[in-house]
């Protein structure tokens, strides 16, 4: 069955659906271990019983789609509330409870689920079945990372996962009407004053109101995370070449995006439209997904630094980067995280958090930026302990466009 006509027959279950209804995402998590203990025909028959089990449990009013051997969609209609989910969820649990006898063993079949409550069709109110099944599915990978067997989205989480979608929606139809702009804030370095570089951040202007980032990136899909990512690069080069001779920007990506197949290409063809050096280009990425024990992840930013594009590792300080794992990041700058820049004049345990990435990253032939140097106090302390490179207030605001430009003539 082809991926259309699978959200074809989901689109179908739920728009058939006439009282309070909730879409529940089920996998049988472990078919793959029983494959490789004990066979194939083992696990072959737990997936039998897998899909018999689910559907001993369904009502004259539900109704199954089977996704793939291992993995099931049920529509439950017909619901009192949302308690009569986790109702639904504890039968479910209870089920799966007795293990199977195959060829002498006892095998536990671990299913996780993710039901997420939607009420009556109308309150979807241009949400689609795919929405349902993304929500869905965050809450069964929720259950595999606590160990459950499943895990509801409950009345108040639906509204919030509503408020997320809405947003989500927002950001497309934002870069659809040019809504949408980067503001620059200045890099310093400390030693001199010289202006070496800025970071790119995206402005959502909202009826007037401007939209920090923080309040909507954690919202996005992936899918509205590579828009954006992609819609951010496009004006950031693009506006590097209208300003002339400027340092490296960087544009913030996250793993997902890094991770995605067309990524390294899509820049590429982008600096080849415009003509512009990789050198004049950087990506940050915080800390905690670029340091892990993906070797994909350090060969694509290996792979950017082939390219001659920058790589600045964010939010430096907050994850758990072992020494080896510092010695063997591919990377051109550690960004200390704001938290020890702030209070790095008054707290002694930051001073020696920040003292120590310095020290590593020089040992390291990398160059060290403080985020959030907001006074002259903490611009002397990191000027004096060898910090290379500053942003915050303190030396330069957030600048648009043409505020940015300015600062560049003003410069030159």
């Amino acid at each position: 069955m082809s991926l259309a006509q699978r959200v074809d027959d989901l689109s179908s279950l739920v728009q058939t659906t006439s009282g309070n209804a909730a879409l529940a995402v089920l996998t049988l998590q472990n078919v793959g271990h029983i494959s490789s203990q004990h066979g194939f025909t083992a696990s072959s028959t737990c997936l039998t019983e897998f899909t018999e089990r689910v559907n001993a449990l369904l009502r004259p009013c539900d109704q199954m789609l089977v996704l793939s051997d291992d993995r099931v969609c049920i529509v439950f209609d017909d619901l009192m509330d949302d308690n009569h989910v986790l109702l639904a969820g504890l039968k479910l649990e209870r089920a799966f409870e007795e293990p199977l006898s195959v060829e002498g063993h006892q095998l536990i079949l671990e299913v996780r689920a993710g039901i997420v409550y939607f009420g009556r069709q109308e309150r979807l109110n241009g949400m689609s079945p795919e929405d349902l099944y993304r929500f869905a599915e965050s809450a069964r990978e929720h259950a595999v990372q606590r160990k459950t067997c499943f895990e509801v989205s409950s009345e108040e989480t639906f509204a919030l996962m509503r408020q997320d979608w809405e947003t989500d929606q927002s950001i497309q139809n934002a870069m659809e009407e040019h809504e949408l702009t980067l503001d620059y804030q200045p890099k310093y370095r400390l030693c001199d004053g010289e202006l070496v570089g800025a970071e790119a951040i995206v402005r959502w202007r909202n009826g007037g109101t401007i939209v920090p980032p923080e309040q909507f990136m954690s919202a996005l899909s992936e899918t509205r995370l590579w828009d954006l990512t992609i819609y951010s690069l496009r004006r950031a080069i693009r506006e590097m070449v209208e300003f002339g001779s400027s340092p490296p920007v960087a544009v913030n990506i996250v793993q997902s995006v890094l991770e995605h197949p067309s990524f390294l290409k899509s820049v590429q063809n982008e600096l080849n439209i415009w003509d512009l050096a990789p050198s004049r280009l950087a990506f940050e990425i915080a800390e905690s997904q670029a340091i892990h024990d993906d070797k994909n992840m350090l060969g694509l930013l290996e792979t950017l630094r082939e390219m001659g594009i920058g790589v600045v590792i964010d939010e430096f300080g907050t994850g758990h980067a072992s020494l080896e794992k510092i010695r063997d990041l591919p990377a051109d700058q550690i960004k200390i995280d704001r938290r020890f820049v702030t209070n790095v004049c008054e707290n002694s345990d930051d001073q020696q958090i920040t003292e120590t990435i310095i020290d590593l990253a020089h040992r390291f032939s990398m160059t060290v930026v403080a985020d959030g140097v907001e006074d002259a106090e903490t611009f002397v302390y990191l000027m004096e302990a060898g910090c290379d490179v500053g942003q915050g207030f303190y030396l330069g605001a957030p600048l648009n466009k043409a505020q940015f430009a300015d600062l560049l003539v003003h410069l030159s």
